[in-house]
């Protein structure tokens, strides 16, 4: 939970940059792919990668310390350029990802469920996980438009549910009733998100 809440705290105290970043992502992302992948850097950038390099080279807390939000800002310009420029690739990773570690726990859980005594499991698992995260990965490439769609969406809505915790609960998500109070918005704001992208429309 404190890690959670390191990598939490420059949304709460920048919170104006992911209010805006997140209302674009739940309502438009949809509908422009390529500034959505350059909004989702912008969030990683300053919510992820900046406060880690921070935190792993102290030093920087000194030399930024009239500069931090600048800097800040600086890190989520580049990782959402370099997100930009490499939209087309991070789609076939993201499905490599999800779809290569789910092949791998499935098959590990099947060899192991039938005890098959199998010559290397683990390798067969890691084998069957890289094929199914190929297949993946190649067609999440292919619906990219939708893939980003739906990771929009969810990051989105859990950006802007982060936020209202900030005026909620000061943002405190350690105790059972804010934790629920966090979920309920989430949710909510994900059926709002998918309804105003992905709804059809009548001919």
């Amino acid at each position: 939970m404190e890690n959670l809440q390191f990598y939490l705290k420059p949304l709460f105290e920048y919170w104006y940059y992911s209010l805006i970043s997140g209302v674009f992502l739940l309502f438009a992302a949809k509908f422009v792919e390529k500034i959505a992948i350059a909004v989702l850097g912008f969030l990683l950038g300053i919510n992820m990668i900046f406060p880690v390099v921070v935190e792993k080279v102290p030093q920087l807390n000194e030399v930024l310390s009239n500069y931090y939000q600048i800097a800040m800002i600086v890190v989520g310009i580049i990782t959402a350029a370099i997100l930009y420029a490499l939209y087309k690739s991070i789609t076939f990773i993201f499905g490599f990802g999800i779809v290569g570690i789910l092949g791998y726990y499935l098959t590990d859980i099947v060899l192991k469920y039938l005890n098959l005594n199998a010559n290397n499991p683990t390798y067969i698992a890691i084998g069957t996980g890289l094929v199914f995260g190929i297949l993946g990965g190649i067609v999440t490439y292919k619906k990219s438009s939708e893939v980003i769609g739906i990771l929009s969406v969810l990051i989105g809505a859990g950006t802007l549910a982060v936020v209202a915790m900030k005026f909620i609960s000061h943002g405190d998500l350690t105790t059972p009733l804010y934790s629920s109070v966090f979920l309920v918005i989430f949710l909510l704001l994900v059926v709002i998100g998918f309804v105003v992208n992905f709804r059809k429309k009548k001919e």
